[in-house]
C-alpha cells in the first residue's frame, strides 16, 4: 500500500496516511489539530499502526519549524561524516560511507571500560541526512567531523559528547605498529604492552574456544599468508609443531626454504623471537624441559658439566662490567634517545619514554580543540553489539548507536525444556512493572550522567535516588524482554524499555511550563503548546530532553547486558557470543533533520526512522510477530515507518472485553505471564501485524520475522 491523502474538514496542512481502517471522530479532531499548528511544515505523516495518544495520534510523524511540541514528544536518541575512517582487522581501514554501502558484517576494534583492546563484529548504517557538524581536533594532527552528540571514549573508560570535549582532555587511544614480521601488534591500554592482532581475535571469542595441545604450543595461522589480515575466517589454530610441518611442506611456493639463506634467516628469527617477553618466556619453558630431562638422564655427566660455572661466569661477568667497552655499553644504554609516537618528542631511555608517556599524555591522545563547522553532510555510525563503541583510523575510540535486538548463534533446541527458567532468571534480574532495585547497581553508579543531573528542571530533584535506583529497570505497559526465534530457527533477544518515571517526571513539568507560555484561545488542544527555538524554555527543554534520552539508552543498555549475562550463564557454560546482528531503535523521539532543503525539527510519536538502508525493530503484540526492517527512505513519511502493532482499544476495554482464559489461548506456546495483570496486553487489544506491514511496504523492506517464545512484562 502506499499513501493516501485524508480529506479532513477543517485541517490546514495535508495529511498523508498508511492506515487502511477508518478513523474515528476523536481521531479526526486530533489530526485537525495538528494541521492548525503555525510552527507546522509542510505535512503530517500517519503511521499504519496510528491511534489516539495526548495531543497527537501515536504512530504520527510531525515535522516543526524552529519549534518543538513537548507532549507530543517522548524520550528515547550521533554520528560521523561518511569519509570518516575505521580500521578493520583484515589490515585496511575503510571510509563509514563504503561500509554502509557494502551493508556487510566487518571486524573492527573495541575497548573495555578497563582500557582491554578487544575485535568486535560491527554493522555500518547511515544515521542522520544533512546533519549538523564538529570538528574534533587531536594532538596527533587528526581531525574528526562527528555531530555535536557523538560520544567519545575518555581515558578512564567513561563517555563525553562531543560538544563538550575541553582541550587537554584524555581519549582512550588505538595504538598500532608492525614488526618485522608483518604482524600487527596492538598497545593494550591498561598495561602498556603490544600484543598481536590475531591473538586479540582469539582472545575476543572469535575463534572459538582456544585449544591446547599435549606438549606443544598453540599458535595461529593466516590461511592466505598475509599476516595483516586477521579476520576471523582467515585464521586458524595450530599446534607449534603442525604448524612448522604445514610450512615445510610448501616449499613449491618458495624454493628458497631449507636453503643456507633460509637456515640463517630462521636462526635470526629464533634469535629476534628470544628478545621479545613472549619469545623469551616460550625458549625459557622450552629450555627448562630440555635441561630437567638431560639432568635426570645424564646426571654424573651433568654435575661434571656445571661444576665452578659460578666460579668462572662471575669473572667473566665483572671483568666485563669493569671494563671501558661494559661501561661504555652501559654509559650508551642509559643515554640512548626514544621518539614519543604521541607528541614526537625525544625523550632519553626506555624508563624515560614510559614516565613520559605515562606523565605527558597518560598512554592516549588529548583533545587540542573542538569547532562547530559550517557544512552539513550524510552522517553515518557503526553498530558494535556487545562492547557499543569502535575505534577511527584517528586512533580513538567513540560510542556507537546502541542496541535492542541481538541474533544470537544459537538454535531453538537449546531452549527445550528451559524457557519458564528462563523467564523466572530474567525476572530475577531485571525489575519490571512499578518495581526497582532495592539499590542502585554498580553500572547506575559508574554512569556519568548523574553529574549533570542537578541542572535539570529545578522540580526533579528529589527524584534522583529513585530514577538511580530504575535504571536497569524494564518498567510496565507495552514494554517488554522477549526471547525470539526467526523463520530460519535462530534465537534474537530483544527488549523495549523506555526513560522510567524520570522521564515522565521531566515532559510533565516541560508541558506544563509550555501551556503557561500560550493562551490556551490560540491553541486548538492545549496539548499542542510549544516552545520556539532560541527562547530560555526551548534550551532548557533540550538540555533535559537530551538527558532523558541518555538514560533511556543506558537504561536498556544495562537491561541487555543482565539479559545478555542470564542467557549465556543457562546456555553458554557463561561464555560471552558474539552477536550476529544487533539492532538499535528508537521511538518517541524528535530530532533535526533535514527534510524537502530545509532543516526541520522531526517528532516521531510512536514511530521510528526508516531511511534508506537504517534497520529498524518493529514490534507485534506478546503472542503475535515481529520484524527487523531495513528504511527505503519514502520522503511522505520524512523517512519513518510504524514502531509497533498500534492498539486498537484502549487498556480499559480490553480489561472489560477478555479474560485469563482469552489470554491464555491467544498466548499459546509463549512463556510469558498468563494472569489478570496483563490482560490489557492481550494481543487482540492490538492491531494485526501482518495488515501494518502490508501496509507499509512503500516504508520498509523485511530482513528477519520473529516469533517470541519467551516474554516478560511487567
Amino acid at each position: 500500500m502506499s499513501f493516501s491523502k485524508l480529506n479532513i474538514s477543517g485541517a490546514k496542512a495535508d495529511i498523508f496516511s498508511w492506515v487502511s481502517h477508518a478513523l474515528s471522530t476523536d481521531e479526526h479532531n486530533m489530526l485537525r489539530n495538528v494541521s492548525r499548528l503555525p510552527c507546522l511544515y509542510k505535512h503530517v505523516a500517519l503511521m499504519p499502526d496510528a491511534h489516539l495518544g495526548i495531543g497527537s495520534m501515536v504512530g504520527s510523524v510531525i515535522a516543526t519549524k524552529d519549534a518543538v511540541i513537548p507532549a507530543t514528544v517522548g524520550v528515547d536518541i550521533g554520528c560521523f561524516s561518511g569519509n570518516t575512517l575505521v580500521p578493520t582487522l583484515d589490515g585496511n581501514s575503510y571510509s563509514l560511507r563504503e561500509l554502509a554501502e557494502n551493508d556487510k558484517e566487518i571486524v573492527v576494534y573495541a575497548c573495555t571500560e578497563s582500557g582491554k583492546v578487544v575485535a568486535a563484529k560491527a554493522t555500518a548504517k547511515k544515521t542522520r541526512a544533512n546533519a549538523k557538524l564538529v570538528k574534533v581536533f587531536l594532538d596527533n594532527g587528526a581531525e574528526i567531523c562527528c555531530t555535536p552528540d557523538h560520544k567519545f571514549m575518555l581515558r578512564d573508560g567513561s563517555f563525553l559528547k562531543a560538544e563538550k570535549l575541553k582541550a587537554g582532555e584524555s581519549l582512550m587511544p588505538l595504538y598500532r605498529e608492525t614488526d618485522k614480521d608483518g604482524y600487527v601488534l596492538v598497545q593494550q591500554n591498561y598495561s602498556g604492552r603490544m600484543q598481536r592482532a590475531h591473538w586479540i581475535v582469539a582472545r575476543s571469542s572469535l575463534l572459538g574456544e582456544v585449544p591446547r595441545f599435549k606438549n606443544d604450543k598453540t599458535v595461529i595461522h593466516h590461511k592466505n599468508f598475509d599476516e595483516a589480515d586477521n579476520r576471523p575466517e582467515n585464521l586458524e589454530f595450530m599446534s607449534a609443531s603442525a604448524h612448522s610441518a604445514y610450512h615445510r611442506s610448501l616449499i613449491e611456493r618458495n624454493e628458497h626454504w631449507q636453503s643456507p639463506q633460509f637456515e640463517r634467516n630462521r636462526i635470526d628469527a629464533l634469535y629476534a623471537k628470544a628478545q621479545t617477553a613472549d619469545g623469551h618466556s616460550y625458549f625459557a619453558e622450552r629450555g627448562t624441559k630440555n635441561i630437567l630431562k638431560y639432568m635426570e638422564e645424564n646426571p654424573e655427566h651433568f654435575k661434571m658439566s656445571v661444576a665452578k660455572n659460578g666460579e668462572r661466569g662471575k669473572k667473566f661477568l665483572v671483568d666485563y662490567n669493569q671494563s671501558e667497552k661494559g661501561r661504555a655499553k652501559s654509559k650508551e644504554i642509559a643515554n640512548r634517545f626514544y621518539d614519543c609516537e604521541t607528541c614526537g618528542e625525544q625523550v632519553k631511555s626506555g624508563i624515560g619514554l614510559h614516565n613520559h608517556r605515562l606523565y605527558s599524555h597518560g598512554y592516549n591522545h588529548k583533545v587540542v580543540s573542538v569547532e562547530l563547522i559550517e557544512e552539513r553532510e550524510n552522517v553515518y555510525c557503526l553498530t558494535v553489539s556487545e562492547h557499543h563503541n569502535f575505534a577511527l583510523e584517528a586512533g580513538v575510540f567513540v560510542h556507537n548507536c546502541g542496541m535492542m535486538a541481538v541474533k544470537t548463534p544459537f538454535t531453538s533446541w537449546i531452549l527445550e525444556g528451559k524457557m519458564k527458567d528462563l523467564r523466572h532468571q530474567i525476572e530475577r534480574t531485571i525489575p519490571v512493572g512499578f518495581n526497582e532495585h532495592k539499590e542502585a547497581v554498580d553500572e547506575s553508579l559508574a554512569w556519568d550522567g548523574w553529574k549533570s543531573f542537578d541542572k535539570l528542571h529545578k522540580g526533579v530533584q528529589h527524584r534522583k535516588a529513585k530514577a538511580m535506583k530504575q535504571l536497569g529497570t524494564l518498567g510496565g505497559g507495552n514494554h517488554f524482554l522477549e526471547v525470539c526465534l526467526d523463520t530460519e530457527d535462530n534465537v534474537w533477544l530483544m527488549l523495549h524499555s523506555g526513560s522510567r518515571n524520570i522521564g515522565n517526571e521531566i515532559a510533565s513539568r516541560h508541558i506544563e511550563t509550555a501551556k503557561k507560555l500560550h493562551k490556551l484561545s490560540e491553541l486548538p488542544d492545549p496539548n499542542l503548546a510549544y516552545f520556539i527555538q532560541g527562547t530560555v524554555e526551548f534550551k532548557n527543554y533540550w538540555r533535559d530532553l537530551e538527558w532523558a534520552q541518555s538514560f533511556a539508552f543506558k537504561n536498556r543498555e544495562i537491561m541487555m547486558k543482565r539479559l545478555l549475562r542470564q542467557f549465556n550463564r543457562m546456555f553458554n557454560d557463561g561464555n560471552d557470543f558474539t552477536p550476529e546482528v544487533a539492532v538499535n531503535c528508537h521511538h518517541n523521539y524528535v530530532t533535526l533533520e533535514h527534510h524537502y532543503g530545509e532543516d526541520v525539527y522531526i517528532t516521531r510519536k510512536g514511530a521510528i526512522n526508516a531511511e534508506v538502508g537504517n534497520h529498524g525493530i518493529i514490534p507485534g503484540s506478546m503472542g503475535a510477530k515481529s520484524f527487523i526492517i531495513k528504511g527505503l527512505g519514502a520522503p511522505e513519511s520524512f523517512n519513518s515507518c510504524s514502531h509497533g502493532a498500534g492498539r486498537k482499544m484502549s487498556r480499559t476495554a480490553a480489561k472489560k472485553a477478555f479474560s485469563r482464559e482469552d489470554l491464555e489461548r491467544q498466548t499459546a506456546g509463549v512463556e510469558c505471564r498468563k494472569d489478570a495483570g496483563v490482560i490489557d496486553e492481550i494481543p487482540s487489544a492490538y492491531k494485526d501485524i501482518d495488515e501494518v506491514m502490508r501496509n507499509q511496504r512503500d516504508l520498509v523492506e523485511v530482513v528477519a520475522e520473529l516469533k517470541q517464545v519467551v516474554c516478560v512484562k511487567g
